[in-house]
């Protein structure tokens, strides 16, 4: 039986190394000023912030056999998140990320791999949990069993969202099998040319498109319906850490989606959310709970 309110991940899942530095080196070495490691990628991160939020969750992804392998499925598990779908490679290398925060504006530089881990396999997706859940989200990684469990997803009524970040292999068919598409700006200027955000919603906006949006950072978001434009700004913080910003924004729009939100009440509550984590360092750290984020928006009315 379908339940509205459950979320799928498909996904990159690694281990996030990360470190506030006075300014990010070139050629040259600076002493670090905090440390810290936790778990990240962008859909597995985006889920954990639905569950935070006090979605049911689960995730679809692969690691290795190491010990970044096993404190990737550890941080899923203590956000309560059910990894029964994840598959777990022999001497393999698990994912892995190194991010450098820059300590007096919070933007950050990432370097990522997908470690030694081979794909997930279309065969090795469990589509009993994408085809009972409101919303599959994806964020391009994984290509093979992406399309496969989107195509699964739109076949049950289930809701398919994109975190559009990076032009990963497959994207043009996973994009076409999409209902809600939120892009990076540098993700849609890249994708189609535009540097005008409009025009690039429009360009993004596909035959099985229900609605399309651009983050730009400091600049707020900005969605398309097919119809209307939606303009939300940010909210303003005192900036720690913008990892995960993204991550966070698209899981949290799709917690509120999959809630009844529209598109409007979807982008604020998403930029909430976004705006609380980026108080605190790392792309886990910060997010809140629901109760936080209502308190939140309740004193920016």
């Amino acid at each position: 039986m379908k339940n509205q309110g459950n979320i799928v991940g498909l996904g990159f899942c690694g281990h996030d190394y990360l470190c506030i530095v006075p300014r990010i080196p070139v050629d040259d070495k600076v002493q670090a000023v905090k440390t810290l490691e936790q778990g990240g990628g962008p859909s597995a991160t985006g889920v954990c912030a639905a569950a935070r939020l006090g979605a049911k969750v689960s995730f679809i992804g692969a690691v290795g056999d190491d010990q970044r392998g096993q404190q990737i499925l550890e941080g899923l598990a203590r956000e309560g998140i059910d990894t029964s779908g994840m598959k777990i490679r022999l001497a393999a290398e698990s994912p892995v990320a190194y991010c450098w925060i820059e300590e007096s504006t919070g933007k950050r530089s990432i370097a990522w791999s997908h470690g030694s881990v081979k794909p997930l396999l279309p065969e090795e997706v469990h589509l009993m949990s994408v085809r009972e859940a409101g919303l599959l989200h994806l964020d391009g990684h994984q290509p093979q069993a992406a399309i496969y469990a989107a195509k699964a997803a739109r076949e049950s009524g289930t809701t398919v969202l994109l975190d559009a970040g990076t032009l990963t292999e497959g994207i043009d068919e996973i994009i076409e099998l999409t209902d809600i598409i939120i892009a990076s700006e540098l993700f849609a200027e890249r994708y189609t040319g535009s540097k005008e955000p409009e025009d690039s919603l429009k360009k993004l906006f596909g035959k099985n498109t229900k609605f399309a949006a651009v983050t730009m950072g400091n600049k707020g978001s900005i969605g398309y319906d097919g119809k209307n434009f939606y303009h939300q700004p940010i909210f303003k913080v005192e900036v720690v850490d913008t990892t995960g910003a993204g991550d966070v924004f698209h899981g949290a729009f799709g917690y509120k989606y999959v809630n009844g939100g529209n598109w409007q009440e979807c982008l604020r509550f998403a930029t909430a959310v976004s705006s609380l984590k980026c108080t605190k360092f790392g792309g886990r750290t910060g997010i809140p709970t629901l109760t936080e984020t209502e308190n939140f928006l309740k004193e920016r009315v």
